[in-house]
């Protein structure tokens, strides 16, 4: 079956996370993705844990798909086989730190001219413009920045970061959403363009509590409840807490209903909304006792299920593994690994979203590092013997 993105080509200058990320969904939707790394070490990923027989899992599920090519791009010769793969590319992605490009002769407005309809974009920290532009960064500064770890952790506590890259992961989708915003405008132009993509500005775009500056308040951290919303939020029970998320006032009914608390439909502490979240100390106090009244938190469940009020356990990762509905939708599957000879699988993410007529394809294994500078660099003129020159050459520098 063909692909959404069969027939495009991807140049992916990129390391780490976030961009990597973004490209190895085009590779999932059929895209030709060509990784360009670093000679010997390659991308800082293929060093993340876990490693399993020398081989990281991470830069698996991050670089599935694609085709690994090493150049050196302090060596005008590689930088020069960038430009001619510049010249039949559709899409550049690098997240050097602005400027690096540049100096190395490959920024866009040199990419403009040897191709007018690139689709060019930059992925850093803080953006490609500003006072900040050139701090270094990852998700972590980002989820800083952006006020998100000054709402997340315990009520009275010390801010804390999340529990996996969440920085990394929304401007992956961020990446890959506007390059597709921008591939659109060219098939209707013809004109390529650049994408300044910041971590920073995209987590800052996910803060949901910046409106009350507009009214002079800092909403303070809530701990395991919503400060926009009540009750929403976490509940424990007798063997693990309960997520009830009740975001109107029809939820809200209901939950009163099933809890016996009829009373506090005309409560003036938990009539509205506004005034839940007020009170959301008495309202989590009246809620978490309901939820604690049970031996298992499945008992609790079952009962708002039936009355259709939104709320889950807190899934582990093992709990997610063997989950029916995550297995049966493939938001999770078994994978090649690659990189080595056996064919050994991993269990791994899913593509991110179900299209009825081309799905995706996400059950391909990542390269090894240059494992595919042969037929790539052999495109552009060079023969085997000038290939493994350069391969030896930029393996000693």
């Amino acid at each position: 079956m063909d692909q959404m993105l069969n027939g495009l080509r991807v140049l992916d200058l990129t390391n780490n996370l976030a961009a990597p990320i973004a490209s190895v969904s085009m590779a999932d939707y059929g895209a030709e993705v060509i990784h360009i790394e670093r000679p010997t070490v390659g991308d800082d990923s293929r060093a993340f844990p876990p490693i399993v027989d020398g081989v990281s899992l991470p830069y698996c599920s991050y670089n599935r798909g694609k085709k690994s090519i090493v150049l050196d791009l302090k060596d005008p010769k590689g930088a020069e086989l960038v430009k001619q793969m510049i010249k039949d590319a559709d899409v550049l992605i690098e997240s050097f730190r602005p400027g690096v490009m540049d100096r190395l002769g490959l920024g866009y407005e040199t990419a403009a001219k040897i191709n007018p309809a690139l689709i060019y974009c930059s992925v850093s920290a803080f953006g490609q413009k500003g006072p900040y532009r050139e701090k270094a960064g990852y998700d972590l500064i980002a989820q800083a920045y952006s006020g998100f770890m000054h709402m997340t952790g315990e009520k009275n506590g010390r801010p804390m970061l999340s529990g996996f890259a969440i920085g990394d992961l929304v401007s992956a989708l961020n990446v890959f959403g506007s390059i597709m915003a921008a591939l659109v405008y060219r098939g209707k132009t013809g004109k390529g363009q650049h994408v300044d993509v910041s971590l920073c500005r995209t987590m800052l775009w996910c803060n949901t509590y910046l409106d009350y500056v507009n009214v002079g308040r800092d909403i303070a951290r809530a701990g395991w409840v919503s400060g926009m919303s009540a009750p929403y939020g976490s509940f424990p029970g007798g063997d693990g807490d309960l997520i009830v998320a009740c975001c109107n006032e029809n939820l809200w009914q209901k939950l009163c209903r099933v809890i016996d608390r009829e009373d506090l439909l005309e409560d003036p502490r938990t009539k509205t909304n506004e005034s839940r979240v007020e009170n959301k100390d008495f309202i989590t106090s009246v809620v978490a006792d309901w939820v604690g009244s049970f031996e298992h938190i499945e008992q609790a469940a079952e009962i708002l299920n039936a009355a259709g009020i939104p709320n889950s356990k807190i899934f582990s990762n093992f709990d997610l593994e063997h989950d029916e509905h995550a297995r049966s939708c493939e938001w999770l599957l078994e994978v090649p690994v690659g990189g080595g000879p056996e064919e050994k699988t991993y269990v791994t993410r899913g593509v991110p979203a179900d299209f009825s007529e081309t799905p995706g394809d996400p059950r391909h294994p990542a390269p090894s590092l240059g494992e595919h500078n042969h037929e790539i660099l052999g495109r552009y003129g060079l023969s085997p013997e000038e290939i493994d020159a350069l391969e030896e050459k930029w393996a000693k520098r």
